[in-house]
């Protein structure tokens, strides 16, 4: 299952779990593209902590076909995406994607959501968006927390 979390919009939570068909995977970016689509900043948290297969080659190489589609509003619109990956297929996935098509915005690749969330909160902040930062800090209690690993 792929779900979507808009409610701290500018921040959106997608997290995966279980093993995803094909279907479920346009439906997600089908959704992703009207984000992109809203001509906002904002920034991604992905969340495959629960996932329990690595994606299959025909939905990385539609990840690819969508990162091509839509990399100028990527990097116009993403101020980034945080990458939170426990199984080492996944990492390795995420790898090959990235060999084929590097990200068009920073991203990081941590353990937990929480560091997740912290770098989030530290992108809007060095992008002048304070008030985006502020509410991630308060609504996760990560007031004075510092992310690492970004790039």
């Amino acid at each position: 299952m792929i779900t979507i979390d808009d409610s701290l919009w500018p921040l959106l939570t997608v997290k995966f779990t279980g093993v995803n068909s094909m279907q479920e995977f346009e439906v997600y970016l089908a959704k992703m593209s009207t984000y992109v689509g809203r001509g906002e900043k904002y920034i991604s948290i992905l969340d495959s902590g629960e996932a329990t297969a690595a994606p299959p080659m025909d939905q990385r190489q539609r990840q690819v076909e969508w990162i091509q589609q839509y990399e100028s509003q990527l990097r116009q619109w993403s101020l980034g995406s945080a990458f939170v990956i426990n199984s080492p297929f996944i990492r390795l996935a995420m790898n090959i994607i990235y060999q084929i098509k590097p990200p068009p915005s920073p991203y990081t690749v941590v353990g937990d959501i929480k560091l997740a969330r912290t770098w989030a909160a530290d992108r809007f902040r060095d992008e002048g968006l304070v008030l985006p930062s502020v509410l991630i800090r308060s609504h996760y209690g990560l007031l004075g927390s510092k992310a690492v690993g970004a790039r």
